[in-house]
């Protein structure tokens, strides 16, 4: 009889039950290790399945916007390097907000009062393969150099969200004629970051302007690079995740979002080689405590419009 009514209560309340049903997570990170996140909270949370969709920042805005113009989107999360477009959704009423369950979460990483959350950072640098460039660059000025000439690459902002930082923060800062001068020194555009560094690791370019974490990830692996991150500031790229408000599993799509918090995933998060934002978590190995960073902004429509012409690119 006790243990009935035990268990009874503790259905009511939830406690000891084991999680069960489904989520959808749309993003743009890297695909493995958006693996063994899942992979990690679906061992404490066997009953719970997640599928996720991964493509490029711009083509998982551009599935979204579809289903919202259609009246059927489908993620119970997004996850992404656009902090403009989680504004607008934030803006239109479409994020829940979420309070955080780590007690010492830094403020400023829950945006809009908890409707979308940094859950750990990563940082736009100029990456290096020392087999082929001696003379590192200290700062985003020194790679339009002619020493640097035919060695340099970059991925599409059309397709990476930190491309789109990276094309929107430096152009702000030092005018659009400094890609200008990196065309002239034959800069090359890749889809992304996980292509364009696996070629850097291969010395198909010397030197590339991408994401801090990946090349950690190559440096693991044996690849013969070196992370600047430059003097003049490293770019440090948003890349918030939000639970929507039409899920089907608010509860537990929140869950997953506190569990990206948790000491066990900002643990991972390090392991492979990204910053965490909790405080006292470890730090990715061979990474400095402390980075001279600026703020991204990603670049508007008429900048990346003028950057497609530059290189004969479109959408």
């Amino acid at each position: 009889m006790w243990r009935s009514l035990t268990l009874l209560i503790a259905g009511l309340l939830g406690i000891g039950m084991a999680q069960t049903g489904s989520l959808t997570l749309y993003t743009s990170e890297v695909l493995s290790d958006v693996n063994a996140l899942v992979q990690a909270f679906q061992e404490e949370n066997p009953g719970v399945r997640v599928q996720v969709f991964r493509s490029g920042t711009g083509e998982v805005i551009a599935k979204l916007r579809a289903e919202l113009e259609a009246g059927n989107p489908q993620p119970d999360l997004l996850w992404f390097a656009n902090e403009p477009y989680f504004q607008e959704l934030a803006g239109r009423g479409f994020l829940r907000r979420i309070p955080p369950t780590v007690a010492n979460f830094p403020a400023q990483y829950a945006y809009r009062g908890g409707q979308y959350y940094e859950v750990r950072l990563l940082y736009n640098i100029i990456a290096v393969n020392t087999q082929k460039v001696s003379e590192l660059p200290l700062a985003w000025r020194d790679l339009p150099k002619p020493a640097y000439r035919g060695l340099l690459a970059m991925p599409d902002p059309n397709f990476s969200g930190a491309a789109l930082a990276t094309l929107g923060t430096l152009s702000g800062r030092l005018g659009f004629g400094y890609f200008e001068g990196l065309k002239a020194n034959s800069l090359a555009v890749e889809q992304s970051n996980p292509v364009l560094q696996q070629k850097l690791s291969r010395g198909e370019y010397g030197l590339a302007i991408t994401t801090d974490f990946g090349v950690r990830q190559e440096i693991a692996k044996g690849a013969p690079l070196k992370v600047v991150y430059p003097k003049d500031g490293a770019i440090l790229v948003p890349t918030p995740i939000g639970v929507t408000s039409w899920s089907k599993n608010p509860t537990l799509a929140a869950r997953f979002l506190n569990f990206l918090l948790s000491a066990k995933a900002q643990a991972l998060f390090a392991a492979r080689g990204y910053y965490p934002v909790v405080s006292g978590a470890p730090k990715p190995t061979g990474a400095p405590d402390k980075v001279i960073n600026l703020r991204a902004q990603p670049a508007d429509e008429t900048t990346l419009a003028r950057f497609n012409a530059l290189f004969g690119l479109r959408k």
